[in-house]
């Protein structure tokens, strides 16, 4: 009988499985790191992409930047304009045009807030050397770029639908079904 030490370790040598349990435990950490900011994780990438460059941004514009959707995105300006981090108005440039720009209290909170995410990604990767948080840091931009699905939500390279059964099908013909 195999122990739960060892199906553990056999689980380990699954990329999903480790990519997945990574994703939690970073998930969990940055929470709480963030949480004295009363912003979430993808309400702090919103709030550094707003504050990156000064250029002005519409929300559709944020929302194509980071890849979220436009919905989602309307959700996130609700509720970081809610906390008087963000404000939405009319372009200096083109009037027509609404952007969003942080507010003082929002660019004090991306300060903070961004000092405590690196922080913590630096706690998560303190048991590697520097030169292998590096490349893994590399290796998961690399693979994220080569797989993002920019339009359309399907992941370049994803194995297309085929004809075979599935599992489910299959053990109902084994049980002669």
């Amino acid at each position: 009988m195999t122990d739960d030490a060892e199906l553990s370790d056999l689980l380990t040598l699954r990329l999903g499985y480790l990519v997945k349990h990574a994703y939690l435990d970073i998930a969990a950490l940055m929470a709480r790191a963030l949480e004295p900011y009363g912003v979430l994780p993808r309400e702090l990438g919103v709030l550094s992409v707003i504050g990156a460059d000064g250029a002005e941004r519409s929300q559709n514009e944020l929302a194509s930047a980071i890849g979220m959707d436009r919905t989602t995105m309307v959700a996130v300006i609700d509720v970081l304009e809610s906390r008087g981090l963000v404000e939405r108005h009319r372009s200096a440039r083109d009037r027509r045009r609404n952007v969003v720009t942080l507010t003082d209290a929002g660019v004090t909170c991306l300060r903070g807030a961004e000092q405590a995410r690196a922080e913590a990604e630096a706690a998560y990767l303190a048991p590697l050397d520097a030169d292998a948080a590096r490349a893994l840091t590399d290796a998961l931009r690399v693979l994220h770029h080569a797989h993002a699905a920019p339009h359309g939500g399907r992941l370049l390279g994803a194995a297309e639908p085929t004809a075979q059964a599935h599992c489910s099908e299959a053990a109902g013909e084994s049980a002669g079904t």
